[in-house]
């Protein structure tokens, strides 16, 4: 065999080991997660029935995940704020939101949330709630704030809300 026929050889032969095997398939794309809330009916002001606290906050948010990534829900926070200065924060933790069957917000999720927010304070003029998230694609951050302007009204209801455990329910 000739130089030049060998060489020939040993290339076909290595192309050819290539051929006809099997490709692993591609991984997915895994897309990244985009979270939005907005209130769904009214907020309602309860008088609190847990002796520590004055009043509830009653509010339905709606939570939805449009882009096909999910996110893990890490706290929902409401803060009482005096003009731009807090004056009291409440927050319902990532234990007490995954107890109640929210700690994944799944891919294209909607899901309608009522949420309870205990506290003491009635001198306050706005009201922010935010939820933190973690995507679980990249670890990112995320934080949803609800738009107050999204709810329909607030209303006042003499029927105490004693906080427990589960403050957070779906309807």
């Amino acid at each position: 065999m000739t130089r030049l026929s060998l060489v020939t050889v040993l290339a076909l032969s290595l192309l050819g080991a290539g051929c006809g095997g099997s490709t692993p398939a591609p991984t997915p794309v895994v897309p990244a997660a985009t979270v939005t809330a907005i209130g769904e009916g009214a907020l309602v002001i309860h008088p609190s029935a847990d002796g520590r606290f004055s009043a509830a906050l009653e509010t339905p948010v709606r939570v939805r995940e449009t882009t096909g990534g999910s996110a893990t829900w890490n706290f929902a926070r409401m803060s009482l704020l005096s003009g731009t200065k807090e004056i009291e924060r409440a927050e319902i933790g990532q234990d007490t939101i995954a107890a109640a069957g929210y700690g994944t917000v799944a891919a294209n999720s909607n899901a309608l949330v009522t949420l309870y927010f205990h506290f003491n304070t009635s001198d306050f003029t706005n009201v922010t709630i935010t939820f933190g998230m973690t995507d679980k694609k990249d670890s990112r951050a995320l934080n949803v704030d609800v738009p107050f302007t999204s709810f329909t009204a607030v209303n006042i209801s003499l029927v105490p809300k004693r906080w427990t455990p589960n403050s957070v329910t779906a309807r």
